[in-house]
């Protein structure tokens, strides 16, 4: 429920969200972690992040069409708007995340 009211029914007054699927037991996934919060701390006030352990939560990971650990999301108006899956280096998530921020419109041209 937490996941559909936060992530699938932002209205057009929500950040974009991003999403990474992980577990405690993946390897990959504790290596993606600092590197979400890294990417997290750039865009604190342009973007959501929320984590969901594929064990706790294993419907919606499948309901969200993840079929691999790490996995993550870029959501926006309740649609899937970027998706990458395994471990990811800090610059190529956040082009990931400036080039959905560049499509909604959510960037400032200096920032791009």
């Amino acid at each position: 429920e937490q996941f559909e009211s936060e992530v699938l029914r932002g209205g057009d007054e929500a950040l974009p969200v991003l999403v990474l699927f992980s577990a405690p037991w993946c390897g990959p996934c504790r290596l993606t972690v600092p590197v979400v919060k890294e990417v997290m701390k750039i865009y604190q006030s342009k973007i959501e992040v929320v984590e969901i352990s594929t064990d706790d939560l294993p419907d919606v990971a499948s309901n969200a069409g993840v079929a691999s650990i790490p996995t993550i999301q870029l959501y926006y108006g309740g649609k899937v708007k970027d998706t990458i899956v395994g471990c990811v280096a800090k610059n190529v998530l956040a082009r990931a995340v400036d080039k959905v921020l560049e499509d909604l419109g959510l960037l400032n041209d200096e920032e791009v």
